[in-house]
């Protein structure tokens, strides 16, 4: 018998493949173990989550002796709610939707946020719950501003980080006097100033918001700007099956009565001023279908 002396490269004997494979597995196993996964744990894992939102615009987001109401908070607690989760709510300004999401000191935010193609590069979001256009809001007993040539030349009142704000930057508006204050506040307190603003512009559905607060002021019904705003519930990348679960959440909140009984009581004077309502402002499940947790919109 011939004895085949060990290959130069081993040391006595070679061990069988099967051998080789178990070790690989229990080794990838401990590692697992001891460094846990790529999945970040749920925005859910713990019942409470961090929520941003506004506290300066009544119907919508709003702060009353340190309670928040409004439509968005309402949607807030319902979506998770069905997913196990209570909203802990602490107040985010326009501009800082975005960073407080990317910085972690938030976990979702539903403030009125506008879902856009260039946010869904940054951000993930579960909606529409809502969709709107971009209005005018005037003093009650200003009848020069019913149409839209009649906002030229006027003095019109926004803020920073709003989808309403980049709209009127547009060429096709140049001639509006456009200008930005801080915030909602400040620039309904222009508008009730006569010699400083003509007309406050935002979305329709915040601007009805402002007049149950103010019995003086008033939306110009048909006046409107760009194309409609979609609000959706927005969260950092990374986190794409508690979004998922957001969705789905939305979808049956959208398709029961809830929806519509939970807009009306917040925003009462848009039923009051628009019979058609709920096809206006109440989304379609096939567009939060398109637009929910996507990197780019479905098409």
């Amino acid at each position: 018998m011939t004895i085949r002396p060990p290959h130069p490269g081993h040391r006595g004997r070679t061990r069988p493949r099967a051998t080789l494979v178990a070790a690989a597995l229990a080794l990838t196993a401990l590692t697992a173990t001891a460094c846990g996964t790529d999945d970040p744990p749920s925005l859910f894992a713990d019942g409470k989550v961090l929520v941003g939102t506004k506290n300066d615009q009544p119907g919508t987001a709003v702060v009353r002796n340190y309670k928040f109401s409004g439509f968005d908070t309402t949607v807030a607690r319902q979506v998770l709610k069905t997913v196990g989760a209570k909203p802990d709510f602490g107040i985010v300004p326009s501009e800082d939707r975005r960073a407080v999401l990317t910085d972690k000191s938030k976990d979702l935010v539903v403030a009125t946020y506008s879902i856009t193609v260039e946010r869904m590069k940054e951000l993930d979001f579960a909606g529409p719950y809502a969709t709107t256009y971009q209005g005018i809001m005037v003093r009650k007993n200003d009848h020069r501003i019913k149409k839209p040539a009649d906002v030229n030349g006027k003095r019109v009142c926004t803020w920073p980080g709003t989808t309403s704000a980049t709209t009127l930057k547009s060429p096709a508006y140049e001639r509006m006097v456009v200008y930005e204050q801080p915030d909602a506040s400040t620039c309904i307190t222009d508008l009730k100033v006569k010699k400083v603003a003509d007309a406050v512009s935002t979305d329709q559905m915040i601007l009805y918001g402002f007049t149950q607060e103010n019995p003086d002021l008033r939306v110009v019904p048909d006046i409107t700007y760009g194309s409609a705003n979609q609000y959706g519930i927005a969260m950092a990348k990374g986190h794409r099956q508690d979004c998922l679960k957001l969705r789905d959440a939305l979808r049956d909140y959208l398709g029961d009565n809830a929806w519509s009984q939970d807009f009306a009581t917040s925003l009462p004077s848009i039923p009051k001023a628009d019979a058609a309502w709920e096809t206006d402002f109440k989304p379609r499940t096939e567009t939060v279908d398109a637009l929910s947790c996507r990197d780019r919109p479905r098409t």
